[in-house]
């Protein structure tokens, strides 16, 4: 986030042919993803470069940084960034629906979060070497969801990609936080 001459910025990169514009929302949230402040910036991006936006004080300095992040959005694409590093950060123990069900060549797996979830991972391969999986290192604030897909040429037990040690992430909670919804292969 610090430029180099130490104001904080937002840095944009666009790697396409095409211009990049929109409107990019800068959002410090604390970990409950409630919103502490937010700027919105008109902004354009050429193509092939990296274009940077000043953070004001109230986006740059967080009250609590072990309780705080900052969401920066624009035309769908969204970055979180930490203001402390995840071992330090305070935050609140996983809580999330999961939802495994049969799908075409392997499973669907949706997961709505009911707390913050950080960096949520899904590790087919445990359940068989030769699965996969579409996403990874997925970032939810509470109420929203992810859907991946599952690839597994030899299928698998669906209900435990809805558990420990398939799916995971950097907060889980220590005793769960699951409630799986169920497995719909039956």
């Amino acid at each position: 986030m610090d430029a180099p001459g130490g104001v904080p910025e937002i840095a944009m990169v666009n790697d396409t042919a095409r211009p990049w514009t929109g409107q990019l929302a800068v959002t410090r949230i604390n970990v409950a993803g409630e919103p502490l402040a937010k700027e919105s910036y008109e902004v354009s991006v050429p193509p092939r470069q990296v274009a940077r936006v000043a953070l004001p004080a109230s986006l740059a300095e967080p009250g609590y940084p072990r309780l705080e992040l900052l969401a920066a959005e624009l035309d769908g694409v969204r970055a979180l960034w930490a203001y402390a590093p995840d071992k330090d950060m305070a935050y609140p123990p996983a809580r999330m629906e999961v939802l495994a069900e049969p799908a075409p060549g392997g499973a669907t797996v949706t997961v709505t979060a009911l707390t913050l979830v950080r960096d949520l991972a899904l590790f087919p391969d445990r359940l068989d070497p030769a699965a996969s999986v579409d996403d990874m290192l997925v970032t939810l604030l509470p109420g929203e969801r992810a859907r991946f897909h599952v690839t597994a040429p030899g299928g698998l037990d669906v209900a435990a990609l809805a558990a420990h040690p398939v799916l995971r992430c950097v907060n889980e909670a220590p005793f769960g936080g699951r409630t799986a919804l169920g497995d719909r292969s039956r």
